[in-house]
C-alpha cells in the first residue's frame, strides 16, 4: 500500500490559504538558487547557527569550513515542541517530523563524482554496494528497508533520485525520505530530506507527502 501511494508526481504545490485567510504553510525559498518548498505554519525553525556549524563538517575555524559555508545554504523546519538539530543530525528517535534542505554548489573534484547512486547515498548509505562497504569495514547497520526508488527528472537541466527507506535508530525504526538533485554539469546539488519515526511517517502520510512534493528547483 505504501509504495503505491508514494508513486506520485514531481511538481510544485501552491501555497495554501485556510478558509480564516490565514496561510496554513509557510514558504521556504533560496531565490538564489530558486529552491522552494513549504513547511506547515506551525513548524518551527531549527537554529540557524547550529545547523549551518554541523552541515559544514569542518574544523569549524578552518579555511576549508569557510569556503564551504559559502558554497551551501542550508534550512531545517521540526514539527517538534522544542526544535532541535539533535532531530536532524543525531540517531535519537524523532517521534515528531523533520525537514531539512539543503543547496551546495560543488568543486570540481566532487561534481566528477556524482551518479544517482551517490545522490541515493547522501544521508545513509541505501545502495547494496555502499551498505557492504561499510560492513565490511566493521560498522554494524541495522535493518534497511527500501520503500521506494524513483529516478526524477523535474525539468529540462536536472536530474536526481528519491528514495524512502527505513533504518533502525537505537529502539525504533525510522523514516526517510529524500530527494537529491544535481543539475546537468553537476555543479549544484539540492537536497530535501524528511525524516521521522516509521509509525509517525505512516500517520502524517499525507502532509509530509505535501512537503516533500512542494520541493521546486528551477535550473
Amino acid at each position: 500500500m505504501l509504495l503505491k501511494r508514494l508513486t506520485i508526481p514531481f511538481v510544485a504545490v501552491a501555497l495554501l490559504v485556510g478558509a480564516c485567510g490565514a496561510p496554513e504553510f509557510e514558504y521556504v525559498k533560496n531565490s538564489e538558487q530558486q529552491t522552494y518548498f513549504k513547511v506547515p505554519n506551525e513548524w518551527a525553525q531549527v537554529d540557524q547557527d547550529a545547523l549551518d556549524a554541523w552541515a559544514v563538517e569542518e574544523e569549524p575555524d578552518s579555511a576549508a569550513a569557510e569556503l564551504r559555508s559559502q558554497l551551501m545554504w542550508t534550512v531545517a523546519y521540526d514539527a517538534a515542541e522544542d526544535p532541535d538539530l539533535a532531530h536532524i543530525a543525531s540517531t535519537a528517535s524523532t517521534p515528531q517530523p523533520v525537514v531539512w534542505a539543503k543547496v551546495e554548489r560543488l568543486v570540481p573534484t566532487a561534481a566528477a563524482a556524482i551518479s544517482l547512486n551517490e545522490l541515493r547515498d547522501m544521508w545513509l548509505p541505501v545502495t547494496e554496494d555502499r551498505r557492504q562497504f561499510f560492513e565490511e569495514n566493521g560498522v554494524e547497520l541495522p535493518y534497511f528497508e527500501l520503500l521506494h526508488d524513483e529516478v526524477l527528472t523535474p525539468e529540462k537541466g536536472l536530474h536526481g533520485v528519491r528514495v524512502v527507506y527505513n533504518w533502525r535508530m537505537p529502539g525504533r525504526l525510522h523514516t526517510f525520505d529524500m530527494t537529491a538533485l544535481v543539475n546537468d554539469d553537476a555543479s549544484v546539488r539540492y537536497m530535501l530530506l524528511v525524516r521521522c519515526t516509521a509509525s509517525c511517517y505512516q500517520e502524517r502520510f499525507d502532509e509530509l507527502q505535501n512537503i516533500v512534493t512542494s520541493f521546486t528547483v528551477r535550473s
